[in-house]
């Protein structure tokens, strides 16, 4: 999950006699990026064995994974464009701190503030550490969409990365509330390493704003089509983050940390390698198979709750992440071409407000529902809400591309017409 909007001047170009960039700082960024990630969903597994301890309802569950959404939109909007002003390592280097922070008051305080706290303060460093990262990694490489890719990747195989790891620990080792936190705590240590990267920002002017979250009137179509699917994928990874562990523990009556770890990380691995599978395709036929594939494998997690079915849970989170991949990264492709240089970023931005609103608002009606009903009967509500917005999206997606493949469609010579150039996804 990417976010940025580097200034022109800080994005250095790269001329036909410009000598080979190192790459060891390209790849020093991209970890301390992976790092920061780990902790994004790094809680997961633990979920229920806090639910235990604590008295916690999966309404509460999902409320405190809702603060990790929070805390990056939060950032997001306050300090988005922090980077492109004091410079990418003045900001990564909070960010890692934050990060260590949030370790600290998780175990210092396992408690529901506390927990609260944690959350909130692991979506304030991925907030920070997601824009000036992803500008870094472009500014070091002498290909924008490679370094956009890495980028992207990144993001989900750091938070796929994370529940494997505390999934691991808990199992394995004593202390399942503490050692988990203490290895992403070490995962960070060679943040020291920025002292050693060039910086690729001259320190500028400028007064910090909130960002405008305004859509520009050459993206609006595209993005009201595409919109309610980039919100329905990441409501299916969100409620795979939060509430896993409930339903193995409550509906499937298993208690394994390492199970839950295992099928986070198969969902969120998922969607990072389907960004990698479908750069051969079409950004219209990566769009409309996501909408198509997110609604089955969420179908396969509902069937999977009633016949206890681990391996069709396992079939469904892998093939919902894949979905939600595939879906995510071309709806941004496709959104941010139909804008101009200028106002790319706003285009960006409008969608991920739209994506970390469908990470949140759903997993919480989900714990409502489960509070009033049954956990099967919310997931099922989860999974038609789901398919109806992919549905939605995907006849106003086709209506759009016609429209657009029209002889006497008039728009402005770059509308999509160079989308692939500018896919922020590589």
């Amino acid at each position: 999950m990417t976010h940025h909007s580097p200034h022109p001047s800080s994005a250095p170009g790269v001329t036909p006699g410009e000598p080979p960039r190192p790459a060891a700082p390209f790849w020093t960024v991209a970890y301390l990026l992976f790092a920061v990630m780990l902790g994004g969903a790094l809680p997961t597994p633990l979920y229920p064995r806090y639910a235990d301890d604590l008295g916690l309802s999966p309404l509460l569950i999902a409320l405190v994974f809702a603060m990790y959404a929070v805390g990056i939109l939060v950032t997001l909007l306050l300090l988005g464009g922090l980077s492109d002003k004091v410079g990418r390592r003045r900001v990564l280097a909070p960010a890692l701190a934050v990060a260590a922070l949030s370790c600290l008051v998780f175990i210092c305080f396992p408690t529901l503030p506390g927990l609260i706290a944690g959350r909130f303060l692991s979506g304030v460093s991925v907030g920070l550490a997601t824009g000036a990262a992803t500008a870094y990694l472009r500014e070091l490489s002498p290909d924008p969409a490679r370094a956009a890719l890495v980028a992207s990747t990144t993001n989900m195989f750091g938070l796929g990365g994370g529940p494997l790891l505390s999934g691991v620990l808990a199992h394995f080792v004593a202390w399942p509330l503490v050692v988990p936190y203490l290895a992403l705590a070490l995962c960070l240590v060679p943040g020291f390493l920025l002292l050693r990267l060039p910086e690729t920002v001259s320190r500028g002017g400028g007064k910090l704003r909130i960002q405008r979250l305004a859509v520009p009137p050459s993206s609006r179509p595209v993005f009201l089509a595409m919109g309610p699917a980039v919100f329905a994928a990441f409501a299916l990874l969100g409620l795979l983050a939060a509430l896993t562990g409930t339903f193995l523990k409550d509906v499937m009556h298993q208690h394994s940390p390492l199970l839950v770890g295992v099928l986070v990380c198969a969902a969120f691995s998922a969607a990072g390698l389907a960004q990698l599978a479908i750069r051969g395709l079409s950004l219209y036929a990566g769009a409309l198979g996501g909408m198509v594939v997110v609604p089955l494998g969420l179908a396969l997690i509902v069937a999977a709750l009633p016949t206890q079915s681990l391996w069709l849970f396992l079939l469904g989170a892998v093939t919902g992440g894949a979905g939600a991949g595939a879906a995510f990264r071309s709806c941004m492709a496709l959104v941010s071409g139909s804008a101009p240089a200028a106002l790319a970023g706003q285009a960006v931005s409008g969608l991920f407000v739209a994506a970390y609103l469908g990470l949140t608002v759903p997993v919480i009606g989900v714990g409502v529902l489960a509070a009033v009903s049954s956990l099967f009967r919310a997931a099922v509500a989860f999974s038609v809400l789901v398919a109806a917005l992919t549905a939605v999206s995907a006849v106003a997606t086709l209506r759009f591309r016609k429209k657009q493949a029209e002889p006497h469609t008039a728009g402005p010579p770059h509308h999509l017409a160079g989308v692939r150039a500018a896919d922020p996804s590589g």
